[in-house]
């Protein structure tokens, strides 16, 4: 029980400091004095700084999948299930947790052993995001073509717009943005 307090512990201050200080900033100090916890203690759960945020990784990963799993079930046949469905996905677009994964995507970059864990980690939540919308929205055999590339552009186009949140902090332009897609989305389905 300890020894996974210890860990969990270790886990939420590395998620934290990447929120924070970056990758870089992401040192084993810095994680262990966040934790209060020893390096020594450290060392224990994970020998290296790549163990550790490949951990936290795995970390994040589950964290943004409870909040997706944890949105409320919509009502059968309601207007706006399509419409409630991808804020769902725009939520998960918007915190604090995207940039944490964010600043390891760019990591993973030039760094061949996280971004092969990340890419794993980044498919199992693509997985989990189709599965809650699988179960809000409940397409009909006719739409799965569409529905299935709608929703693809729409974790694409999402993942942009996050990042374009780094530059232009006023959320409003954005916003309308994403009311348009949403727009465009519930036509595509339609046709």
């Amino acid at each position: 029980m300890r020894s996974a307090q210890t860990t969990q512990r270790l886990l939420d201050a590395t998620v934290e400091c990447l929120i924070e200080l970056g990758y870089t900033g992401t040192t084993t100090p810095v994680v262990c004095e966040r934790a209060g916890l020893s390096r020594g203690a450290l060392l224990h759960h994970f020998p290296t700084k790549a163990e550790l945020v490949i951990a936290a990784v795995a970390h994040l990963v589950a964290r943004t999948g409870d909040k997706i799993s944890g949105m409320p079930a919509l009502p059968k046949g309601g207007s706006d299930r399509l419409d409630r469905s991808l804020d769902v996905i725009w939520d998960s677009f918007t915190g604090p947790l995207f940039y944490a994964a964010l600043e390891l995507w760019v990591a993973a970059r030039t760094d061949p052993e996280l971004h092969t864990h990340l890419y794993e980690f980044e498919r199992s939540l693509g997985k989990a995001i189709r599965q809650v919308q699988e179960k809000m929205l409940a397409p009909k055999p006719e739409q799965r073509a569409a529905y299935n590339d709608q929703m693809e552009l729409t974790l694409y186009m999402l993942r942009g717009m996050a990042l374009q949140k780094i530059l232009r902090r006023d959320d409003a332009h954005r916003r309308r943005l994403f009311e348009v897609w949403k727009r465009m989305v519930a036509s595509a389905l339609r046709a």
